[in-house]
């Protein structure tokens, strides 16, 4: 049996035995640690969620941490001026949003209003983003994020063709950025923060399972181009950890 590290990078890694095992302990976990910032540092908190499989969390985080001192909004959204297909749009169907309307959280809307452009959405995001942190110099930044088969994370397409765009888009100053993956990814419009913006982020939350994944996760463990696989960026980031099941792990060949 291959030793499983307590780490990767800086970030720690949990393992439970399945999905409904790792997402009921990553919930008490964010839990725990919203609870942490609230009582014991006293500090006004941006929580952040990726869309797609990073959603499943929100309605399992205790309610009982749900309030005020909250600001609620997404990782990485998707233009559509239908905002059918905007992650926001699927935030709004959980539990967990109810809850913090609910309980007066503040919460960030990028969903696409009539008339703006991608442009626009990115510059609108942004300037929310950094009014929060003006207004919480002390606060602090929570996100949760996923990692898709490709490699794409927070809304970040793979350029193994093109690395210097890759760089121009998400090493910029910028903590927001817009672009177009077409011919990359099924949703082209991107509006999604920054690599930039992900090293402010004071605890981030890696969720990440499935035996499908372990090919995936072994590739990423064993090089440092992030043009090529943007997941790659967990291996820096400062804090943080990586929630995961046995079947991914034995399937990277780490089990």
């Amino acid at each position: 049996m291959t030793h499983i590290p307590k780490q990767i990078g800086h970030l720690h890694l949990y393992v439970r035995k399945d999905k409904e095992a790792i997402l009921d302990f990553f919930a008490r976990d964010i839990s725990r640690k919203l609870k942490e910032f609230r009582d014991t540092e006293r500090r006004d908190v941006l929580f952040l969620s990726s869309g797609g499989s990073a959603l499943a969390v929100l309605d399992r985080i205790d309610e009982s941490v749900i309030g005020p001192y909250l600001t609620i909004g997404i990782f990485d959204e998707r233009y559509d001026p239908t905002n059918k297909t905007s992650n926001y749009a699927a935030l709004r169907k959980t539990r967990f949003f109810t809850r913090a309307v609910t309980h007066g959280c503040r919460l960030i809307d990028t969903r696409t209003v009539a008339g703006q452009t991608p442009e626009d959405l990115a510059d609108s995001y942004e300037q929310e983003l950094r009014a929060w942190r003006a207004l919480h110099p002390r606060g602090a930044i929570m996100a949760t994020m996923g990692i898709a088969l490709g490699g794409l994370t927070a809304g970040i397409v793979p350029f193994p063709d093109d690395p210097d765009t890759f760089h121009s888009l998400f090493e910029s100053d910028r903590w927001i950025t817009s672009y177009d993956a077409t011919g990359r990814d099924p949703f082209p419009k991107r509006i999604t923060t920054t690599f930039t913006f992900l090293r402010y982020v004071d605890m981030v939350g890696v969720f990440l399972v499935g035996e499908e994944k372990g090919e995936m996760f072994r590739e990423l463990l064993a090089g440092e181009d992030r043009a090529a696989m943007p997941g790659r960026i967990i291996l820096s980031l400062p804090r943080g950890a990586i929630y995961t099941d046995e079947s991914l792990l034995h399937a990277a060949g780490m089990r």
